[in-house]
């Protein structure tokens, strides 16, 4: 390069102007050596609590924007240029090639090897790195760059740190340092570092790996890592994760230690060794394949002899498979699971809804839907996991369930449609068999921008095939019942003023009456019926009760009313409120078995409300009242606040009328302290038994590179009253992992809208 740069000069005889074309020698273009701030608007949010920018040497240029970047660029006071030999540049010097620059006191440059030698305050940007130091050499051939006592930044992330030599191989996008410090701090308040003899960074794969470092806080050293491997952006590698290390009041201490298996971009595994000092040593595997129409996950958890249970094998299996199929007009999903015991979710369960758990869920189903078609096919069976219930008392299996709903084409308003269900019951030791249905249906649909009016009229026939052991119900039974309904909604609307904001409200009454004969079906067995539960959204079903066993006798009208506050400027919702009932014209004599007939004349009272108080503060509220005992059944009251992603607080009330009335609080929150320190918390209490079910509190501390998360939880084990106590303490280094106990999964669960600061 150098020696076609002479050659050119030479020939033509024009002596240093002609030399500007390519070297520029005005001191006064030269770049500052200092260094300069850069703006990085563009990092992630956990980023947020750096300095603004990082102080890292500014990239010299082209003087001219339009230069090709495959050119190289040299500026310098002076210049010695030899054509076969040793050229020489000083004083300022810049040499610029496309992303990659060198700035430097002295430059040398040999023809035959291609090789520049720079010294004096050296500066080398080189693709995924930049480093300040000594002395520095660059071979143009190879594009391998040598560097020698000084600093280096990484490009993308916030890595840096000092080496005592550097090796940066450009094809490859290979860093190797030695004698090396490694952190994402920044240099005035340097949190952490890796002190190592050798750190390789592979920028292509973004993951780094250190030998024989240790691990320094505060300058004080806290852990020694014969091999170390961490990444260097968001990318996934194999590699062993952080330990995982705490205690329980039932399996005494617990260490884990994960390995996660990246083997390929669309699968890959992580596999736990786990320690449970009163136990033994459980080993757990999760497995992932994302496919380009499917998605699969296998988790399982196996402890050969439990110590605490005279060596009894225990293990978890849980399975999941999502299809799509048919260009995404039908779905599979798979769905196994299986435990060894029933004291299995109890001892190892992180959450009352875990260790409560009763049944498992086992099925395969199968969706399609095109051109108004809707097939859904279904097979079921559940594994028991308490022991107290009995396998008559079981819920049936479903072996298999498969639907067809169709709609024909509009004749004119008319819209007909049929509905079928084949399904096939099985549970030992009681009643089984078939289950056909089938329900033509005629509808005719008057919609107007203010009125809607839906006639519709429904045949609903069903066959019983049946095996009954005990001969209680007939092998064939056949049920036929006719179903009218008239739903009418009225759509008005007015535009006001409200403290300075335009604002339009919809006032949207709503009546639905609906007839079904009362039609005798004591002698049909119960395979899936029970009561619809009462809510807003349900006083407008056709039947009162779910599944096919029975079609709930009617007449009777659910008259409601709908209102809703828009905001005109941006078409949010900042109010709705929704109140109904159902007024009966005579008593529901169609029962489910052991119940009792119906005689009220008006169901309860069901309101919802909801408000968004400005940008910070949502509000919701449910409320179900029985005017025919007087009194409350059900009641439910959510309060959030969020004015940004650092700040959440909930606050709850909910209340339900049954055989043990269930009244219940609940507190949960992420509230900062200051800019660096949050309080955590989450408080369900019974207020009727007055205890704390699931108590949370803890403090997270963040800081521009590291993190620390210290919290307590107390929660109920199990129905006898059993609490489970754990602290847990987890401490994260960004760009490097987290050490300790994680409690990330029960703070999202148990804090709705929380965010991990971590993350």
């Amino acid at each position: 390069m150098i020696k076609n740069i002479i050659e050119h000069l030479r020939s033509r005889s024009a002596g240093v102007q002609a030399l500007v074309a390519v070297i520029v020698l005005l001191p006064s273009l030269s770049r500052p050596l200092a260094a300069a701030v850069l703006s990085e608007q563009s990092d992630q949010y956990q980023w947020r609590l750096c300095p603004a920018g990082r102080l890292i040497p500014l990239r010299p240029g082209y003087t001219d924007a339009s230069t090709d970047p495959a050119s190289t660029e040299i500026r310098a006071e002076t210049s010695r240029l030899v054509a076969e030999g040793m050229s020489q540049f000083s004083g300022d010097v810049e040499i610029v090639r496309g992303r990659n620059a060198i700035r430097a006191e002295v430059v040398t440059y040999e023809d035959a090897t291609g090789i520049f030698n720079a010294s004096g305050r050296t500066h080398l940007w080189d693709g995924s790195l930049i480093w300040a130091g000594e002395s520095a050499t660059y071979d143009l051939n190879s594009e391998v760059s040598s560097l020698y006592e000084g600093r280096y930044w990484l490009q993308n992330g916030r890595g840096r740190g000092h080496a005592g030599y550097l090796q940066h191989d450009r094809p490859a996008d290979v860093t190797i340092l030695t004698d090396v410090d490694y952190s994402t701090c920044p240099l005035s308040d340097e949190a952490w570092r890796i002190s190592a003899a050798k750190i390789k960074l592979d920028h292509k794969s973004d993951r780094g790996s250190a030998t024989n470092a240790i691990l320094r806080v505060r300058d004080i050293p806290v852990f020694y890592f014969p091999y170390v491997n961490f990444p260097i952006s968001d990318k996934r590698k194999s590699g062993f994760l952080a330990p995982v290390i705490g205690s329980s009041n039932d399996s005494g201490s617990d260490v884990r230690v994960p390995y996660y298996w990246n083997m390929a971009p669309n699968y890959d595994a992580t596999i736990t060794p786990r320690i449970l000092g009163d136990r033994g040593v459980m080993l757990g595997t999760e497995l992932r394949h994302k496919g380009q129409r499917s998605r699969s996950e296998a988790n399982v958890e196996y402890l050969p002899g439990d110590d605490l249970r005279n060596g009894e094998d225990r293990s978890f299996v849980a399975l999941s498979h999502q299809q799509s199929l048919f260009r995404g007009r039908g779905r599979l999903r798979g769905v196994f699971n299986n435990v060894s015991d029933d004291e299995y979710f109890e001892d190892f369960g992180r959450s009352i809804s875990a260790t409560s758990q009763r049944f498992l869920n086992r099925q395969l189903s199968f969706r399609y839907a095109h051109q108004g078609t809707r097939i859904n096919a279904l097979a079921q069976s559940y594994q028991t996991v308490d022991n107290t219930i009995a396998p008559s008392r079981a819920p049936y299996r479903r072996l298999p369930q498969v639907t067809v709903d169709h709609n024909f084409r509009k004749i004119g308003n008319f819209l007909p449609s049929i509905s079928s269900e084949n399904t096939y019951f099985e549970r030992d030791g009681t009643v089984g068999g078939g289950r056909l249905m089938l329900a033509p249906a005629l509808s005719y649909e008057y919609i107007r921008p203010h009125i809607s009016v839906v006639p519709k009229f429904t045949l609903n026939h069903t066959q019983y095939l049946l095996d009954d052991p005990d001969s209680v119900f007939d092998d064939n039974e056949s049920r036929s019942v006719a179903t009218f309904s008239l739903d009418t909604k009225l759509f008005m609307e007015r535009q006001f003023s409200l403290f300075g904001q335009n604002h339009l409200q919809t006032f949207e009454p709503r009546l639905f009456y609906l007839a079904v004969p009362n039609v005798d079906q004591g002698g049909l067995p119960r395979f899936d019926g029970r009561e619809v539960e009462v809510s807003f959204r349900n006083i407008f079903r056709e039947n009162r009760f779910t599944g096919g066993d029975r079609i709930g006798d009617a007449n009777q009208v659910t008259a409601a009313v709908t209102s809703r506050l828009l905001d005109t400027e941006n078409g949010r919702e900042a109010m709705r409120i929704s109140i109904g009932q159902i007024y009966y014209f005579r008593d529901r004599k169609v029962t489910l078995p052991g119940a009792t007939r119906i005689d009220d004349s008006l169901s309860e009272l069901v309101a919802e409300a909801a408000a968004n108080l400005g940008p910070d503060w949502n509000l919701r509220g449910t409320l179900q009242w029985d005017p025919n005992e007087p009194r409350t059944e059900k009641s439910a009251i959510a309060l959030r606040y969020r004015p940004n992603l650092e700040t959440v607080v909930n606050l709850s009330y909910r209340f339900r009328r049954a055989n043990t009335d269930i009244e219940q609080t609940d507190v949960s929150m992420r509230l900062p302290l200051t800019d660096s320190l949050s309080f955590v918390g989450h408080w369900n209490y019974s207020l009727p038994e007055k205890r704390s079910l699931d108590t949370v509190a803890g403090i997270e501390f963040e800081s521009c590179c590291w993190g620390l998360r210290l919290v307590a939880r107390r929660f109920l084990r199990n129905s006898e009253g059993a609490f489970d106590n754990g602290i847990f303490l987890q401490v994260q280094f960004r760009g490097l992992g987290a050490f300790g106990r994680e409690s990330r999964s029960f703070l999202r669960r148990g804090i709705p809208g929380y965010e991990d600061p971590f993350d």
